[in-house]
C-alpha cells in the first residue's frame, strides 16, 4: 500500500506524452539561406587574409634573397651577373644564372658545392641541383604552379630524362633593365639596351656598386615574374640565367605574362631592392616612376617617395 492509499487520498495519475518536432520546410530553408548570407559575406574577409598572408611570406622571400644578394656584394663590391656564359652565338654556352651564385648565401651550401658551374645549368651534371625546388624562390601566390607544377617535369612526355627536364622553378626574376624602341642599344653593344636603360642584372657583366648612381634604394634588382613567359617555361628555372628580363617600356604592371613585371597579388607586383628592402607596387603608379626604378644610372623621372 502506498502513502496515498494510507492516507486515504484519491490520485489520479496524469501521464504527458510529448512528440519531438523537427524543422518545418520553410525553417530550413530560412536557416540555409542565413548560412549561405553569413558565408557571403565572410569569404571575402578570409580571402583577404590569406592574400595578405601569402603576400607577406613572398615578400619574406625576397627580403631574404636581398640579404644574399648584399652578401655577395659586401664581399665583392659587386652584385652576380644575372647570366654567365650566355652568349647566343656559342653553342656550348652554359648559361648559369644569378642566383646559383649566391645559393650559399641562401642557405643552401650544399648545392653550391654541389652545383657543377663546368657544365650548363640543363646538363645531366646539374641535373639532380638544379631540381631542387626551394620554397624561398616561389610566390604562394603564384597561380602558374598549379597550372604548370614546380618543375619543368618530362617536356616532350618521352617517359625519359632528356636536357632540361625536372628543373625546379622560380617566380623572381633579375632586373636588366628596360627595353623598346627608345631604349634600343646601337648595334654591336655589350648589352641590348641603351646604357641610360640598363638595371643591375645583365648578362656576363657584374655591376658594381659604384656604378648605381640612381642609388641603391631608388633601383630594383630583382622582381615578381610569376607568369613563366606566358607558358614558355625555359625562362624560369632558377638555374637557368634566362630569369631575368628587361620590361617593355610602355606596358603596364600585371598586363602581361611574356618576362614583364607580373604577380598574382591584386593591385599589383613585389620589388626587391638594391639595399635589400622590398616594395609592394600598385598598378596604379605612373609608368615613368616603374621604368625609372628598373634601371640603375641616368634616372630622373621621380621615386616611389
Amino acid at each position: 500500500m502506498n502513502i496515498s492509499q494510507r492516507l486515504g487520498v484519491s490520485t489520479t495519475t496524469v501521464r504527458f506524452s510529448r512528440q519531438p518536432r523537427g524543422f518545418t520546410l520553410i525553417e530550413l530553408l530560412v536557416v540555409i539561406a542565413t548560412i549561405g548570407v553569413l558565408i557571403a559575406l565572410l569569404l571575402p574577409a578570409v580571402s583577404s587574409v590569406l592574400e595578405s598572408a601569402r603576400r607577406m611570406t613572398c615578400a619574406s622571400h625576397l627580403h631574404q634573397i636581398g640579404l644574399a644578394l648584399n652578401g655577395y656584394s659586401s664581399h665583392r663590391q659587386t652584385f652576380p651577373a644575372g647570366c654567365s656564359d650566355c652568349a647566343w652565338w656559342d653553342a656550348d654556352r652554359k648559361q648559369h644564372s644569378w642566383i646559383t651564385a649566391i645559393l650559399s648565401r641562401l642557405d643552401r651550401p650544399e648545392l653550391q658545392s654541389r652545383y657543377d658551374f663546368d657544365h650548363a645549368y640543363h646538363s645531366e651534371e646539374n641535373r639532380e641541383v638544379g631540381g631542387e625546388i626551394l620554397p624561398f624562390l616561389l610566390c604562394p601566390s603564384a597561380k602558374t604552379t598549379k597550372r604548370i607544377g614546380f618543375t619543368t617535369g618530362d617536356k616532350n612526355s618521352d617517359q625519359q630524362w632528356d636536357s632540361g627536364d625536372d628543373l625546379a622553378y622560380t617566380d623572381y626574376g633579375g632586373i636588366y633593365g628596360i627595353e623598346g624602341p627608345p631604349y634600343q642599344a646601337p648595334w654591336g653593344s655589350e648589352h641590348f639596351v641603351a646604357d641610360h636603360a640598363i638595371g643591375v642584372m645583365v648578362h656576363e657583366i657584374p655591376t658594381a656598386v659604384r656604378f648605381i648612381s640612381d642609388g641603391l634604394s631608388q633601383t630594383a634588382i630583382v622582381g615578381e615574374c610569376t607568369g613563366r613567359g606566358g607558358g614558355v617555361s625555359e625562362q624560369s628555372e632558377w638555374s637557368n640565367g634566362q630569369n631575368v628580363f628587361a620590361k617593355y617600356y610602355q606596358t603596364p604592371i600585371n598586363k602581361s605574362q611574356n618576362n614583364e613585371l607580373w604577380s598574382d597579388h591584386p593591385g599589383g607586383v613585389q620589388l626587391l631592392f638594391c639595399d635589400g628592402h622590398v616594395l609592394f607596387v600598385s598598378e596604379e603608379v605612373d609608368q615613368e616612376i616603374v621604368n625609372a626604378a628598373l634601371t640603375r644610372a641616368g634616372s630622373d623621372r621621380g621615386t616611389f617617395d
